[in-house]
């Protein structure tokens, strides 16, 4: 390819960039009261924006833009995962052409609601269950008390709002027995009450216990960038007593 070609390429790009541009900023001056639908038209060229494999589907409704997500390969995500994604778009248009962020941000990028705020494919939940049934005992010492107890594991809750992610184990909790450190005896606790119970130093050091526990489960969601962003997540773990 000789040099003068590759020359006008690369000038048929840069004028390409520049025409969006100047079409943007034209369609910005004409068009103020509707940027969202520049955005639409002229920046996503009424096409979805593919994520990890995930695909966000834009719909204009002459108002806003509403967003569906087609899951064709079955993966978990994050409603607020996928929400960030839309809204650096957004944020490159808005760049652009100069236009208020603030103000239409939530005409742009609304996103079909999601129960929970995240969804769990189902071979996620089939391994999330699988470690969760291997948990068959546990054993905690704290500074003022140790624990032990059976478990028959149940199912696993998993919900995301904002940086947090919230993983509740759910399951029996039998035969469990506190014995107090400081001479206060041995004795069995009722499941429902024994967190309530702890005294402040042994909870925290039981919600530190967790993450060496629920390792497995926890483990799935933290190696998926369509769920938990390693940046500003932050992990809740529980076990509970089954209702």
């Amino acid at each position: 390819m000789s040099i003068f070609i590759i020359w006008l390429r690369v000038i048929y790009k840069m004028s390409l960039r520049q025409h969006i541009r100047r079409v943007l900023n034209e369609e910005k001056i004409s068009s103020k009261k509707n940027p969202v639908k520049i955005f639409y038209y002229n920046f996503l060229n009424e096409q979805p924006i593919e994520f990890e494999g995930l695909i966000l589907v834009p719909n204009w409704d002459e108002v806003m833009i509403k967003w569906e997500v087609e899951n064709p390969n079955d993966y978990s995500y994050s409603r607020v995962i996928l929400k960030e994604v839309i809204q650096d778009e957004f944020k490159s248009f808005c760049s652009m052409t100069n236009t208020d962020y603030a103000k239409y941000n939530q005409y742009a990028c609304l996103i079909e609601n999601i129960p929970n705020g995240c969804y769990i494919s189902k071979q996620d939940r089939k391994n999330i269950d699988k470690h969760g049934e291997q948990i068959k005992q546990v054993k905690f010492v704290g500074w003022d008390s140790r624990y032990r107890f059976d478990f028959d594991y149940e199912k696993t809750l998993i919900e995301s709002f904002g940086n947090e992610i919230d993983i509740l184990v759910i399951g029996n909790i039998r035969n469990l027995i506190q014995t107090n450190l400081n001479g206060g005896g041995t004795y069995p606790v009722n499941p429902r009450h024994f967190i309530s119970d702890m005294t402040d130093t042994d909870f925290d050091l039981w919600k530190e216990e967790l993450f060496n526990t629920l390792k497995d489960i926890y483990g799935i969601i933290t190696a998926n960038p369509r769920i938990y962003d390693n940046e500003y997540d932050f992990l809740n773990l529980n076990i509970q007593q089954s209702p």
